[in-house]
């Protein structure tokens, strides 16, 4: 169910050119980046309370360009493509890296990024290279451990263990664990872009 605040969103455009991205000074930027296998496009989703809005691929890798969504006609949500899919060539895979640095090094408006990652998963060193790059430029990065749900008790703690150590050695840093089918941490996640 959306939250009241939620009044409209929109596909607003795709851009395969970093430098030709909307770019308005009143109107923040709040973007997602993750592995292909990641949960990305099921966890925006779930987050606008749309089934269809982003498309959810049975092949990961499919997005491609910089996706931008128009939320209450005043945030653009920014869907980056997905990085590090090992099926992808390897042209293809640094044409992505290319697409997702440039754009992260490019954007003024940029307030948070969202850095997802399978919680099955052990979190890769490429994304955490993400944080001090955001702590400097004075985006909040937002560390999300998706599909939750599918964790046992003990993996679940060992989880918790990683996100808080993660926080430790970033301060500013913020983690949230969520499952886009059982809703965890999807409230947690429009209280941020609620701010705004």
């Amino acid at each position: 169910m959306n939250d009241s605040w939620i009044e409209t969103v929109e596909y607003h455009s795709s851009h395969h050119n970093f430098k030709k991205i909307p770019q308005n000074s009143t109107m923040p930027q709040i973007a997602f980046c993750g592995r292909s296998n990641s949960g990305k496009s099921s966890l925006i989703n779930a987050i606008l309370g749309k089934k269809e809005l982003v498309h959810v691929s049975s092949t990961p890798g499919k997005t491609r360009s910089l996706n931008f969504f128009l939320l209450n006609k005043k945030i653009f949500l920014v869907d980056l493509p997905g990085f590090g899919y090992a099926k992808a060539s390897h042209s293809v895979r640094d044409y992505l890296e290319e697409v997702v640095n440039g754009y992260l090094n490019h954007v003024d408006t940029l307030r948070i990024l969202f850095i997802l990652c399978d919680a099955k998963r052990p979190f890769p060193e490429e994304e955490k290279n993400l944080i001090p790059v955001c702590l400097k430029r004075n985006i909040l990065p937002v560390v999300v451990r998706t599909k939750i749900d599918k964790l046992n008790q003990k993996e679940k703690e060992k989880v918790k263990k990683e996100s808080l150590s993660l926080i430790k050695e970033h301060p500013g840093l913020a983690c949230i664990h969520t499952s886009s089918k059982n809703r965890d941490g999807i409230q947690d996640i429009r209280d941020l872009l609620k701010e705004f």
